[in-house]
Order: structure tokens, then C-alpha cells, then sequence
């Protein structure tokens, strides 16, 4: 499957637009009352509730069906394809969620389309409790789409023919069905899904970080090459195995250090060796705060990403 960036295809823009939704994310605040030019009718604009908005029904996701939206106009619609964009990069460089949470095409009835999103929110977790599911943040979208195999990935999708999200660094990516992989509804992530999307956390504020670096010492670290999801994640459970790592900072300090660095910088780099040792004497600043602020010197080493890995389809 073809997983190259681009641009949303245009028959989002054109008067019409039959088959696409808009879902938004109003986690922190109402995404309609970004663009006041844009009236969207109770009939256009479908809550998909879930027990865990039970008492902030205002939270719930919102998916708007475009096709009875034909007063919304190419310029407005753009609007929200940059509102896309530039939310997910603030959520992955500053924190916080993007209130567009993808672009979805369907062929199917829109009744349909919406029983199956209000179908994914609850997954059976291996502690033994139901789960929300984030779904509707492209961040965890991105995660979803890279780690599922192409048959589990079919079943997310259900009704769904394409879902556009927006990616860091600010572009638009699709995930598609799969032509050799039947179609269906039934989607449930296994307790390996879980295992990785729990370290979504860890592995956003990784990238925050990374962002920061670029932001501070352009010259000396680049955001060309960062490894897949599943790549990023073994290197932050052997960071976690170390026995100076103590928190979820630590461990993504250290998964940090050995991504750009190498897993050796410490026996080639006296000077990070001592900055080590000095921090895990001292425990402050945290050990990301304190990798931002080491100085452009400190980053002007070779750049040692790992091997990309090659066997998508395998999350954890």
C-alpha cells in the first residue's frame, strides 16, 4: 500500500463532496468556533457519544457530513485542512490535541459510518477494564495506521475507504483499505497493540523533544530519518531496562541520546558520560530539560539513526 505524504484529494473541495465527513476533536474546546463563517446544521454535524463523555457530552467528537454542506466553500474547506496541519504541529511540538481529527471517505450510508466510530471508543485493555480509545487523534491515528497489520487495519477502517490525518510536520497522509484483505466491523486491539500504544506518551514527548532540538540547534540536529513507531519503541523499552531510568522522562532522554547519539555514545563521547553521571547524582534538571539546553556542541556529533525497520505491519 502506498503510504507516501499528499495533499487531500480535491473532490474534498468541490460543492458536493458526497461520501467525505470532517471529524473534529473537541477535547479542548469546540472546533466550530475557529471558523464563524461556517453554519453547520444539527443534521450535518453528528455527536458520536461513548460512556466516557457521559458527563461532558460537550467533549464528544463531532463528524460532520460534508455532502449536506454544500454552502461550505473550497476556501472554508481549506481553512480546515490547514487547521489540520498546523494543529498537528503543535500537539507534537507544544502539547495539547488538534480539534481536526481526519478527512474519511465512505461509500457506504452515513448511519453506517457512524455505528462503526461509535463502535471503536471501547477496547478491552489487558488489565481487564474496557479502554477509551483515541482514535480520532491523528496522533494515535498515525500510530494505529503504522503498527496494525493490513487485516487489523481493514477492520479499523470498517465502512471507511480512505481516512486522511494529518502528520508531523504538517502534511496529510491516507490510510486505505487494503484490496487483499476481506472487509469488517470488528475491530479489537490485542494486548501487544496495548503494549505499544502505551507508550504513545513516551514516544510523543520524544518527538516534542526532537522538535526542540531542531528549533534550538538546526545545524546539528536534523528531523530527517526519525525511525518508525515500532523502531522508537523497542529503543524506549530498553531505555526503560536501564537501572539509573526512573520515570517516563528518564526513558525518553535516554531513548533520545541513544537515537541520536548511538547506543555507545557513552563509551565514545567522554563528555556524555559525564554529563550522565552527573545527572543521575543529581536528578535535576529532568534529563530532557537538560538535553535541550546542552549546548550546540554537545549535538555536533554524528547523527546515528537506527536501521529503519522494514517489518511494517508488526506493532509492538
Amino acid at each position: 500500500m502506498d503510504m507516501s505524504l499528499s495533499a487531500l484529494p480535491a473532490e474534498v473541495f468541490s460543492s458536493g463532496a458526497q461520501g467525505w465527513y470532517l471529524l473534529l476533536d473537541r477535547t479542548q474546546g469546540n472546533p466550530l468556533a475557529a471558523e464563524e463563517d461556517v453554519v453547520v446544521p444539527t443534521a450535518a454535524a453528528i455527536v458520536l457519544e461513548d460512556a466516557f463523555f457521559a458527563h461532558e457530552p460537550e467533549r464528544a467528537p463531532l463528524l460532520i457530513d460534508l455532502s449536506i454542506l454544500p454552502g461550505m466553500t473550497a476556501e472554508q474547506k481549506h481553512f480546515w485542512a490547514q487547521l489540520g496541519t498546523d494543529g498537528i504541529r503543535q500537539s507534537l511540538s507544544k502539547g495539547g490535541n488538534a480539534m481536526v481529527g481526519g478527512w474519511l471517505y465512505s461509500a457506504q450510508p452515513a448511519e453506517q459510518v457512524q455505528r462503526h466510530l461509535r463502535r471503536l471508543f471501547a477496547q478491552p485493555h489487558p488489565d481487564g477494564q474496557m479502554h477509551h480509545l483515541r482514535y480520532y487523534d491523528p496522533r494515535i491515528t498515525r500510530l494505529l495506521d503504522d503498527g496494525l497489520p493490513a487485516g487489523q487495519r481493514n477492520q479499523l477502517l470498517g465502512p471507511i475507504d480512505a481516512w486522511w490525518y494529518a502528520t508531523f510536520p504538517g502534511e496529510y497522509r491516507c490510510m486505505s483499505a487494503d484490496s487483499q484483505w476481506p472487509r469488517s466491523s470488528h475491530f479489537v486491539l490485542t494486548a501487544e497493540d496495548w503494549q505499544a500504544l502505551d507508550l504513545a506518551a513516551a514516544y510523543h514527548q520524544l518527538v516534542r523533544c526532537l522538535a526542540g532540538l531542531h528549533e534550538l540547534y538546526p545545524e546539528a540536529v536534523t528531523l530527517d530519518g526519525l525511525p518508525g513507531f515500532a523502531t522508537v519503541c523497542e529503543q524506549l523499552r530498553q531505555a526503560a531496562a536501564q537501572p539509573w531510568v526512573a520515570s517516563q522522562d528518564d526513558m525518553v532522554g535516554c531513548a533520545l541520546l541513544w537515537l541520536l547519539l548511538g547506543r555507545d555514545c557513552s563509551e565514545r563521547y567522554p563528555e556524555v558520560a559525564a554529563e550522565l553521571q552527573q545527572y543521575q547524582q543529581e536528578r535535576s534538571p529532568t534529563l530532557t530539560e537538560w538535553l535541550l539546553f546542552a549546548g550546540a556542541a554537545f549535538w555536533t556529533k554524528p547523527i546515528h539513526w537506527p536501521a529503519a525497520d522494514k517489518t511494517r505491519g508488526v506493532i509492538a
